[in-house]
């Protein structure tokens, strides 16, 4: 038996005794009123007491099935802790697992003490943990998932990593291949309605649609899809701003905070809820996403598949403080995007000296960056340490504009987003950090 299953099934044994069959008298406790059973005709009326241990332990199996079970990856804490306790009142009248007339007439005093096997433990919570981990499992949904990009102009694009793809509105070729695969219904990309009416403002009148394909219960897939996404907009901004003038320049429009997604299966249904902001409202648009751009992007991707998994995880991670920096303003942003460097190449009681070197490298040939590196950390203590509060109080911006013929800010966004481009290309990328990958 896997050291997680063992851990996570003495949490099942704990979680059976913390569901009392009849009122606590010295712990508060929640009641529950059911039909034991999956055969309403064949069950019979029962009603336990779940402790507050017993939500806390039901969130703790929820998080280590999610962590330990690739196949449930695309759950949510709070969808799995309402899978456990069903199944937990379906099983109740299963014969193999508890002694119905021992609940029915509350001869014990705990779930656990009513199961029918009492001289085996471990058989009945590893039973047990099946019958949950099997319901978990049938709480998973594949599903698509769509983001408006309200102000990026592309034609359709298949990434062919992580279930991201692109699709331009007026591509209904496209569109019918995803309504194949996706109940997707009379809904239409190019006006965001469907034949109700039905609709949200961030839906209408999109060029172009970001789609994620992920499976998950509803709430676990569209959490795994925003960070998807998070990542791929970071690396499409980071190839973006070489060749978009102010790039990052926003407006005061407002930002599409939802998506839709589509089940495959009649199981669950769409659903229109909030993914967050992930594309700032930016004052240059439609940003002209060519395919050389995507292809780039792509490439990149298959450089993280083939890399050792902790520079992988590196580089994920980045791409999400950088995606902070992209979205937040001025002061919060040079802060996400010197962490950005700092999940690239810092290291625990070498932060300052690895980033330096890191940044160095990104940037082979320019001799002043050395110099910038140095100064960019000190007045990243000055804010992190409440020096300062915002960049123009730093006492000496002056004189790195002058020195540099830029600024910070400027450098900051720069490093970050070429470090992160070109993070499995640096040549020195093995020397720098192999010794520390090797290790692991």
């Amino acid at each position: 038996m896997k050291h997680s299953q063992r851990n996570i099934i003495g949490k099942v044994i704990a979680l059976t005794k913390q569901i009392y069959l009849m009122k606590p008298e010295n712990e508060s406790g929640f009641s529950s009123s059911f039909f034991a059973g999956k055969q309403p005709f064949q069950s019979f009326g029962l009603e336990w007491w779940l402790t507050k241990k017993a939500s806390s332990l039901c969130e703790e199996i929820a998080d280590m099935a999610i962590s330990f079970d690739n196949q449930l990856r695309g759950g949510d804490r709070e969808s799995f802790c309402i899978t456990i306790k069903q199944t937990l009142q379906e099983n109740s009248g299963n014969s193999k697992l508890f002694d119905s007339n021992c609940l029915f007439l509350r001869q014990a005093e705990t779930l656990f003490d009513a199961r029918a096997n009492n001289n085996n433990i471990q058989e009945f919570a590893t039973s047990l943990w099946s019958h949950m981990h099997s319901d978990l499992v049938g709480s998973i949904s594949h599903w698509l998932i769509l983001y408006p990009l309200r102000q990026v102009g592309s034609s359709s694009f298949n990434l062919n990593f992580d279930g991201i793809s692109i699709l331009s509105s007026t591509d209904q070729d496209n569109w019918q291949k995803y309504s194949k695969h996706y109940l997707v219904g009379d809904w239409n990309p190019v006006t965001g309605y469907d034949a109700s009416g039905s609709t949200m403002n961030d839906f209408i009148g999109v060029p172009t649609w970001l789609l994620c394909e992920v499976s998950g219960t509803a709430l676990g897939a569209r959490q795994l899809a925003k960070s998807r996404m998070r990542t791929f907009i970071a690396i499409l901004f980071s190839f973006l701003d070489a060749i978009t003038p102010a790039l990052l320049s926003k407006s005061g429009a407002n930002v599409a905070s939802y998506s839709i997604q589509f089940p495959s299966n009649g199981n669950c249904g769409r659903a229109m809820a909030s993914i967050g902001e992930l594309v700032p409202p930016l004052l240059t648009y439609p940003i002209k996403t060519l395919e050389c751009t995507l292809i780039e992007v792509q490439d990149w991707y298959t450089q993280r598949s083939q890399a050792h998994e902790k520079s992988a995880q590196r580089a994920n991670v980045a791409s999400h403080f950088l995606h902070y920096g992209i979205m937040d303003s001025e002061l919060d942003r040079f802060i996400h995007f010197f962490i950005t460097l700092d999940s690239l190449f810092g290291e625990r009681s070498q932060v300052e000296e690895n980033i330096k070197k890191g940044i160095n490298h990104t940037f082979l040939g320019d001799s002043t960056w050395e110099k910038r590196a140095e100064y960019l950390f000190k007045l990243r203590n000055d804010l992190i340490h409440g020096g300062i509060s915002q960049i123009r109080d730093w006492e000496r911006l002056d004189h790195y504009r002058r020195y540099f013929k830029s600024h910070p800010m400027n450098d900051v966004k720069t490093a970050a987003m070429i470090g992160l481009k070109n993070y499995f290309k640096l040549k020195t990328f093995e020397h720098l950090f192999t010794d520390k990958l090797s290790g692991i």
